[in-house]
């Protein structure tokens, strides 16, 4: 059975606004994304993915590196953005040269 604690500090992470912010403005950049380059459904799937990861990475080095320039709350907003952005561009490139192999 879980100890309390472990279940005080899982519902912690679950209900936690800035983790919801987060994956709400990754799979928001990652849609853009897609629809802006489009390459079907099974892309679409791959963008979320990168979008999210990506977003999390920039997230990781920003709490790491305490950058607290572009934040709201516990969200980087800014290295958040910039990490989304950068994994679904070279996601994308990466996803695209291995279809023409």
């Amino acid at each position: 059975m879980i100890p309390n604690e472990w279940f005080d500090l899982a519902l912690d992470v679950v209900l936690s606004p800035g983790l919801w912010l987060s994956v709400l403005l990754a799979l928001i950049y990652s849609l853009l994304f897609s629809a802006w380059r489009w390459g079907g459904w099974r892309q679409l799937g791959r963008d979320m993915l990168a979008g999210l990861l990506g977003f999390a990475a920039g997230q990781l080095i920003g709490t790491l590196a305490g950058f607290d320039w572009g934040r709201i709350g516990q969200v980087q907003l800014l290295l958040g953005t910039a990490g989304a952005v950068a994994l679904l561009a070279v996601g994308r490139s990466i996803w695209r040269t291995g279809a023409r192999a």
